[in-house]
């Protein structure tokens, strides 16, 4: 049987909070497939600074600015399959998680693009979660761009529960009286919670059945669906 690493990326700026929450129970759920591997990684805390646009990345193959953007990009690497979370923030995600994704995005790109290569047709299998302060507060729009961040990744993003409406991904609410602020009010939010299971579990599944697929396949499979390193593992370009 294959083995397979999911993480589970925490992108608000509140340590172990309604965020971390939704992912932490997905990634318990994706645990229960067999060969699922799991991690988890919260934002909150790290230093990463935003793409100044330099277009060094494609020169070196690996971003000029040094903080902890370099930790995130190995262990984004190393996954097989990323649960995306993030809460709304003004419509949208937080800018700790867009700076993290612009200066992923751009290196990855700048690199293949300057090595006459497109980026590999197959990169990860990827489920996105948010969590907003009011039930239709925003989290179709943090969920829509996440997942639509994950396709220009050439990822493949799996579904939500679909038949429940939750077609984009697992969406909670957090503002539930009396605290409207407090850290964990997501858990009593059923629906959210269970949705945020379902999320972990297909991709689980689907990441289970790429790495089967690729056993089985071999040398059969073009290298354009290889992707198990990154710009960081190459000799700096001329």
């Amino acid at each position: 049987m294959e083995t397979y690493k999911i993480m589970g990326l925490v992108g608000s700026p509140r340590k172990q909070a309604n965020t971390y929450i939704l992912v932490k129970k997905a990634l318990e759920e994706a645990a229960t497939v067999p060969g699922a591997q799991t991690e988890l990684y919260e934002l909150a805390g790290k230093q990463i600074g935003h793409c100044i646009g330099c277009n060094k990345c494609a020169e070196l193959g690996r971003c000029v600015l040094k903080d902890d953007f370099s930790e995130l990009l190995d262990k984004y690497i190393e996954a097989d399959g990323i649960i995306w979370g993030a809460p709304v923030y003004h419509m949208s995600i937080p800018g700790l998680m867009k700076s993290a994704i612009d200066r992923m995005a751009n290196m990855l790109s700048a690199y293949y693009m300057n090595s006459g290569k497109d980026l590999p047709r197959y990169s990860k299998v990827c489920g996105v979660i948010t969590v907003g302060a009011h039930r239709n507060g925003g989290q179709d729009l943090v969920l829509s761009y996440m997942t639509d961040s994950c396709l220009m990744m050439n990822n493949v993003v799996v579904s939500g529960m679909t038949l429940a409406g939750a077609y984009i991904g697992a969406a909670g609410w957090s503002g539930q009286p009396p605290d409207f602020l407090a850290k964990d009010n997501v858990v009593q939010d059923d629906w959210g919670m269970m949705s945020a299971q379902t999320v972990g579990k297909r991709v689980a599944e689907m990441t289970r059945i790429i790495a089967e697929g690729k056993a089985v396949l071999g040398e059969g499979l073009s290298s354009d669906y290889i992707y198990k390193h990154g710009p960081e593992k190459y000799a700096p370009l001329k």
